[in-house]
């Protein structure tokens, strides 16, 4: 199956923006087309779904963030290489709920936003590519 890297990507974003955690892709295994499903997704004007996307043989379901290992411990995983001596700081934030906002705002107070933007683009890239890798599908441009 070939795909388009961009629009898995962003498919992922999506899903991943998703604060209830209910959006699912999925991508046509013959077309390499990909859906959608959410119940908020419903109340929007959009092409109507296949009433197939659990059939493993016709589709396969895309990766959240956190099953590519781009959750949470991201961020954790940027302090330890960008900002050892503040690591524990922002392993505490990741404690609890809203972290990602106070990690945003702590990122722009150290002047690390950019660099952050950045490692978290080139890490995301990594392992969807990784994961398409696995899964056999092919980059379209």
């Amino acid at each position: 199956m070939k795909v388009k890297l961009s629009d898995i990507i962003e498919a992922i974003d999506f899903m991943s923006g998703d604060p209830f955690q209910s959006c699912e892709g999925f991508i046509h295994i013959e077309s390499g087309k990909i859906y959608l499903r959410s119940e908020y997704l419903d109340a929007i004007d959009l092409e109507e779904l296949p009433g197939n996307l659990d059939d493993a043989d016709l589709y396969l379901p895309l990766p959240t963030k956190n099953d590519l290992g781009l959750g949470n411990q991201l961020p954790v995983c940027f302090a330890e290489e960008y900002a050892p001596d503040l690591y524990n700081e922002v392993q505490a934030m990741f404690r609890h709920q809203g972290a990602f906002g106070r990690f945003k705002d702590w990122a722009d107070r150290h002047q690390l936003l950019a660099s952050w933007y950045r490692f978290e683009k080139e890490c995301s890239e990594r392992e969807i590519k990784a994961w398409c890798s696995k899964h056999h599908i092919q980059f379209i441009d």
